[in-house]
């Protein structure tokens, strides 16, 4: 709720605001009710990508939880205008492919 807060903030200001997130039901429903005119982008991996990323930091699930939680997303996907892919897109493609969204919703 304090990113939404914060984001309503800057959005009254004119600046426009990404907000990176876990996304869940739960919390897309919040995002849309707090922020009617977002753009809500769900980032998804296949779960080789997602454990091979997740192994780069520090690791707080077992191997067993984070594969229910990565199967749960995937049964139960939050209602996000766009879901896409990102397993075979470097970060730059990634941005471009956000950016390209974004503009495309503000162009109507």
């Amino acid at each position: 709720m304090n990113a939404c807060s914060l984001a309503r903030n800057f959005l009254a200001a004119g600046i426009e605001v990404v907000v990176a997130d876990v996304l869940t039901p739960e919390t897309c429903d919040l995002y849309r009710r707090e922020l009617p005119r977002s753009l809500i982008v769900h980032m998804t991996v296949d779960l080789p990508e997602a454990m091979r990323r997740a192994a780069s930091r520090e690791v707080w699930l077992t191997d067993d939880e984070f594969r229910v939680l990565h199967e749960a997303d995937a049964a139960n996907p939050p209602d996000a205008d766009h879901r896409i892919q990102v397993d075979t897109l470097d970060l730059q493609n990634q941005i471009e492919l956000v950016a390209y969204l974004w503009e495309a919703r503000r162009l109507g």
